[in-house]
């Protein structure tokens, strides 16, 4: 039914607020599921306080004061997350190790990946007991921090080489079932475009995950080569780089909204 004559369209009658506080409660509920099932895994957590660290040093561009207090705490904060990564990481490469001889440059790649990522949390995890004064020497820490570093930056060199074959499969894939669908639509043939339309649905799905791999592996290396001050980048810039990355990452990681059903 319209509404009466002089109110506007948008206005809320007292009939309808308890509806749209309701409407509001059941939005908070879903979000607060969300961040529920974010923040359950070690990794949600981890990438959580990320965001918050690089959000800290973008507003600290580097310079002593709260901000950058509070980036060396959550920095600080985020290693229990990550403890047993190493071992995660490893275990499954080395029980079932890739084979050289079936794809020597896939094999290649995946010993790249998995070896660069436990060089990433396992010196870290150096840095990490020097700081908590378990570990004395600091040239050691020092040390460990650039191999830290260095092995993120090979991982995700190694990760953007084998993401960017997948999207290349992936076009490919998306470039047929149009070329498909086209075919069925000049033949006439119903029951064909709803199947090559189906495909390229899947396929465009699939080239939207992997540009997104693309894009984080890329965003990864430009930000570990960052930190080791190897690129001509500002503590704030290199913070901006870190939200965005880190924001991706717990957008990847968040669970989808739970929909109500009548």
């Amino acid at each position: 039914a319209a509404p009466p004559a002089g109110r506007n369209p948008r206005e809320t009658t007292p009939a309808e607020q308890p509806e749209r506080r309701a409407m509001s409660v059941d939005l908070l509920l879903q979000l607060h599921e969300q961040c529920k099932g974010l923040l359950a895994k070690s990794d949600g957590k981890d990438k959580t306080i990320a965001l918050l660290q690089y959000a800290a040093m973008f507003a600290s561009g580097g310079e002593p004061g709260t901000a950058l207090a509070v980036q060396k705490s959550l920095a600080a904060a985020r290693k229990p997350f990550r403890l047993y990564k190493p071992i995660e990481i490893l275990v499954p490469f080395l029980r079932s190790p890739p084979d050289f001889a079936a794809n020597a440059a896939n094999a290649a790649v995946e010993y790249a990946k998995n070896i660069g990522m436990a060089l990433y949390f396992g010196c870290d995890h150096v840095v990490w007991a020097h700081a908590a004064g378990v570990v004395k020497d600091a040239a050691l820490a020092k040390n460990m921090q650039k191999l830290s570093l260095w092995g993120w930056f090979i991982a995700s060199c190694a990760g953007l080489y084998s993401q960017t074959g997948a999207l290349t499969d992936a076009l490919d894939d998306m470039t047929d079932a149009n070329r498909e669908e086209s075919e069925a639509v000049a033949a006439g043939d119903g029951v064909a475009v709803a199947a090559a339309s189906a495909k390229k649905r899947d396929a465009a799905r699939v080239a939207r995950g992997v540009m997104a791999g693309v894009v984080t592996n890329g965003a990864q290396a430009l930000l570990a080569l960052a930190l080791l001050e190897k690129v001509s980048m500002s503590k704030k810039q290199t913070g901006a780089l870190g939200v965005f990355l880190s924001a991706m990452n717990v957008y990847k990681l968040t669970p989808p909204m739970k929909r109500k059903t009548a």
